[in-house]
């Protein structure tokens, strides 16, 4: 009876420090002056990698098409436009989780700006795929799509099906049919 009673106030255990460890030992939170700007969603703080939560936007090389079928660098549109919101003040990013690569993935602001994401999502400068059935920033993208911001003037391909066109090593600058 001793055993079964142990075993399952350690199950309970484990399973509450599984649910709420991250509130018990929060991820160390990064602050600096500068950041360097990769492309729209990342950035790098002190030799650390950050990958803006909940955004995808345009490959640095991505090319993408205006109101007029003309090709536009969205990409480089686009790093420019977070290092614009970067250069505003410090930067603060609070990891959420690791990805594949080894890059954060966090939530990040500046002194000026108090969700990066939101803003390059708002300036139509990256997309908010839906993940687990809802996308983070759905709200200001689809307001950037009405309002006909950025990217979503004219035409893309979205940048998850462009990195998978255009491996790296393999970089073509090339525009591709609207994103539905």
């Amino acid at each position: 009876m001793m055993r079964r009673l142990f075993f399952w106030a350690l199950l309970a255990g484990l399973i509450g420090f599984w649910a709420f460890g991250d509130r018990l030992f929060p991820p160390k939170i990064i602050r600096a002056e500068h950041a360097t700007i990769s492309d729209g969603d990342t950035l790098t703080i002190d030799k650390v990698v950050f990958r803006l939560h909940g955004i995808d936007a345009p490959e640095y090389h991505q090319i993408c098409k205006d109101e007029n079928g003309l090709d536009w660098e969205c990409g480089k549109v686009s790093r420019l436009h977070l290092a614009d919101l970067a250069r505003s003040g410090s930067i603060t990013c609070a990891p959420r989780a690791e990805d594949k690569y080894g890059r954060k993935v966090a939530k990040c602001s500046s002194a000026t700006v108090p969700d990066l994401a939101a803003a390059m999502v708002e300036a139509g400068l990256a997309i908010s795929p839906g993940e687990r059935g809802s996308a983070a920033y759905e709200e200001a993208q689809a307001t950037a799509k009405t309002g006909k911001k950025g990217i979503w003037r004219g035409s893309f391909i979205a940048p998850s099906d462009w990195r998978t066109a255009h491996p790296r090593g393999n970089v073509v600058q090339t525009s591709m049919e609207s994103m539905p």
